[in-house]
């Protein structure tokens, strides 16, 4: 809603302040057995088909985000999905290219190919389950593969996370490299309450591209405009952080974060923007959630 009170779609609101690319994650299926689902957003192919229309007629360009994971895969949790758990590592390898192919190929057909396409989600040492670099290394090739055969002009992006920790980004880029993974983004996740300042994200993500040439691109961000509790779930910032002297929890704290993020972003070497987490997720308060 405007601050008058006229409802408003909240993805005209952000095309008309500058907003130009939608990035929609897809799980593989994030159902119960019993067909209930996961929740938060039952993002699967056919729902990435819809937000994706959506999006294209409004003008956004499309970064597709495959977790290849039935639910949120983050440093914490890369999870295979159910249909593969009794895969061999090699049935595993065909399955992410099959998988992935099968999501643009559908996204063709449909008319909403995206520009851009993540090879899994903040893969900090995991990816579907796996957890060693040599094995990881091949389910990001499938992946890649199966983009260049189905969309040759797209950019292919791999995804991580804790850019705070100096070392982190020069090894995983490293690792990249040596196991001649093909990508041409490299993604971090920047959340200003756990991740470091933004002088360490300029120099971490510089060297990834003065190194190895690769574009990079901060795919997640976000700051909290209120402490206040109104989903009716823990909070996971707190006051009196040492953020929050920088940046207080209020709307122009946040205004003031994400202007910060988004100048160091254009001064960062072949940086291709920020995605914001998750512009639509809302509180609205109430008695109960």
């Amino acid at each position: 809603y405007r601050r008058n009170g006229a409802q408003i779609d909240p993805l005209d609101a952000f095309c008309a302040n500058g907003v130009d690319w939608m990035r929609i994650r897809i799980w593989n299926d994030p159902y119960a057995p019993d067909g209930t689902p996961y929740l938060a957003g039952s993002c699967n192919l056919d729902n990435y088909i819809r937000l994706a229309k959506l999006a294209k007629s409004k003008g956004y360009q499309l970064l597709m985000d495959l977790h290849y994971s039935d639910f949120w895969a983050d440093p914490g949790k890369q999870m295979i999905p159910k249909a593969w758990q009794n895969y061999t590592y090699d049935q595993l390898v065909e399955a992410v290219y099959a998988f992935t192919k099968e999501c643009l190929t559908v996204a063709a057909a449909e008319d909403v190919l995206p520009e851009m396409v993540q090879v899994g989600n903040e893969t900090n040492g995991h990816l579907s389950g796996e957890k060693t670099w040599f094995n990881m290394q091949y389910l990001f090739s499938a992946g890649s593969k199966a983009v260049r055969e189905v969309l040759p002009d797209a950019l292919v992006a791999i995804h991580f996370a804790n850019p705070e920790k100096v070392t982190n980004y020069a090894d995983y880029s490293w690792r990249l490299a040596v196991n001649q993974v093909d990508y041409d983004v490299f993604a971090s996740s920047y959340y200003p309450y756990w991740h470091g300042t933004l002088e360490n994200l300029t120099e971490v993500l510089t060297k990834v591209h003065d190194t190895y040439g690769k574009k990079v691109m901060i795919a997640e961000v976000s700051y909290a405009y209120t402490p206040d509790d109104s989903d009716f779930y823990g909070n996971t910032i707190s006051e009196g952080g040492a953020v929050t002297k920088n940046y207080p929890y209020t709307i122009q704290g946040q205004a003031n974060c994400i202007r910060d993020v988004i100048a160091t972003a254009a001064k960062i070497p072949d940086c291709l923007g920020i995605f914001y987490w998750e512009g639509t997720w809302i509180s609205v308060g109430g008695e109960s959630w």
